[in-house]
């Protein structure tokens, strides 16, 4: 019989578990991950710790952290400020390491496992990382992570405006988007057929179906606790029939700038698309509406909408329209709605915020239809762009942007109500292609990418009907903008995406 010497193979297959990475299935994907030999396993005894110079700023993130790891594993720690012992999950906001950047974090797992971030975010996605893994099993192989995301916005707008969405929704929405790492929600509030705030201010604009104030303040202290973002959009000052409805003295009174170029029916009916920004008196009363919004939402942001006021053909035929932008001294009467967009912009300024806008000015679909303008948007409102051949030119004028495409392989949209069936189609968001091939745009100016929802055609239809529809773009497009290295196909993505199945 043969003798083998099998002594180097032995060596090597020792050494393999070592250095494997990639091991850890969490989404989105860790930036960078090496596991070594052996496991750390969660026990009853365990504790949530924190260093007293971090356990201040860390406290709540740990108790939330605990009811979490409760429903996910069946045990109940406790937290605690001080040293850890074996078996603990420790955090700490010292040793700042500025590669991190405000959300990224270090996870040491051995004989304890330990979290270093330089802020309460960076030790909060690591607890949905930690969630993630003892869902699968209260056993994680020990190793190393760096884990910090490629963009630093990265969210989700929904369309409350068309489609009233329950508070229970909203909310278990914003706690499933923490769960993946995105950090902001866009609410589009108002639409041409709802008005989704109760102003009292102007009492029966809203909607029968609207939040009031005291719903407001909970959407964002609930956000809050989940590190999420609200931002707040009303669209004015197109889109804005609602709005005429409640007060038909806003609305244009010349035909053209009363009807949209989809609702002809618009004029016999006696309604009115666009609010009417010629007249100071309907500027003044936009502001008084918006002076009694802005400072009830916390966030940096406030979307003023800007978009989808007529082309120029309907414009050059508003005498109105055309008189005001003379007056003004304008070369176009798109001008007129671009200074009312920058007069805006300089009341939400005075709120200490951000304003955001989509890209409608200058947007021109064919020959027919035309957005001429001689000026711009001021420079520090952030475009969310959604019409792609329009990107380069508004980052070559020194914008700000966060990408939402709305047609092509690479678009964002979903809008389930439009039927939209194969990849190019308005509405598709082709999953496959943005996982497997897409190539997000990078650069200083880009801020980050945000899926949008919305519900066209389909506002009867109850919350919890969307969710096949939005679930899989937010988890791929979360996966994406993260920047961890991602599998090689969809179907594979999907898998690792069924182990970390939403628990809440």
């Amino acid at each position: 019989m043969k003798k083998y010497f099998l002594g180097p193979v032995f060596f090597i297959l020792f050494l393999i578990p070592l250095f494997t990475k990639g091991q850890y299935q969490v989404v989105p994907a860790f930036r960078e991950a090496t596991t070594t030999n052996g496991n750390f396993k969660l026990t009853s005894g365990a504790l949530i710790v924190a260093d007293a110079g971090s356990y201040a700023s860390l406290e709540q993130d740990m108790k939330i952290f605990a009811a979490d790891l409760k429903t996910v594993t069946g045990q109940a720690l406790s937290v605690r400020q001080g040293k850890p012992e074996k078996g603990d999950l420790y955090f700490t906001l010292k040793d700042n390491d500025d590669a991190l950047g405000k959300e990224g974090y270090q996870m040491e797992i051995g004989q304890q496992i330990t979290v270093r971030a330089n802020t309460a975010t960076g030790a909060f996605y690591a607890m949905q990382s930690l969630l993630q893994l003892f869902e699968q099993n209260i056993k994680i192989r020990k190793g190393t992570v760096r884990d910090y995301p490629q963009y630093r916005e990265r969210g989700f707008m929904i369309d409350v405006g068309r489609k009233y969405f329950e508070m229970d929704y909203l909310e278990k929405l914003i706690r499933k988007l923490a769960w993946q790492k995105m950090n902001f929600i866009h609410i589009h509030f108002t639409e041409w057929n709802g008005f989704r705030l109760k102003s009292d201010l102007f009492p029966g604009l809203a909607s029968k179906q609207a939040y009031s104030k005291e719903d407001i303040r909970e959407i964002q202290d609930y956000a809050t606790k989940y590190h999420i973002t609200v931002v707040p959009e009303i669209d004015l000052p197109a889109h804005s029939t609602i709005i005429t409805d409640y007060n038909p003295f806003l609305g244009f009174r010349c035909p053209s700038m009363r009807a949209s170029w989809w609702q002809e029916t618009y004029i016999k009916e006696g309604k009115a698309w666009t609010l009417d920004i010629t007249r100071r008196e309907v500027r003044s009363w936009i502001k008084a509406l918006l002076d009694e919004w802005i400072p009830l939402f916390d966030g940096p942001y406030f979307h003023i909408g800007g978009d989808e006021y007529q082309y120029d053909k309907d414009k050059y035929a508003c005498d109105e329209l055309m008189k005001a932008a003379k007056k003004m001294g304008y070369k176009y009467p798109g001008d007129v709605f671009v200074d009312f967009v920058n007069e805006i912009n300089k009341q939400v300024m005075s709120y200490g915020k951000t304003t955001q806008i989509w890209n409608w000015w200058r947007f021109s679909q064919n020959a027919d239809r035309i957005n001429k303008t001689s000026i711009q948007p001021d420079k520090n409102i952030v475009i969310n762009a959604w019409n792609r051949p329009r990107l380069e030119g508004i980052l070559a004028d020194g914008y700000q942007v966060i990408i939402t495409s709305e047609t092509g392989p690479e678009a964002l949209y979903v809008t389930p109500g439009m039927n939209a069936t194969k990849p190019g189609e308005y509405g598709y968001f082709d999953s496959k292609y943005i996982y497997e091939k897409w190539i997000p745009q990078t650069g200083i100016q880009v801020r980050g990418f945000k899926v949008c929802l919305w519900t066209n055609r389909v506002e009867d239809k109850p919350d919890e009907w969307f969710d096949p529809y939005i679930q899989l773009p937010i988890a791929v497009l979360s996966e994406r903008i993260w920047g961890g290295k991602r599998d090689k196909t969809l179907e594979e993505f999907e898998k690792r995406l069924t182990k970390t199945k939403f628990p809440f």
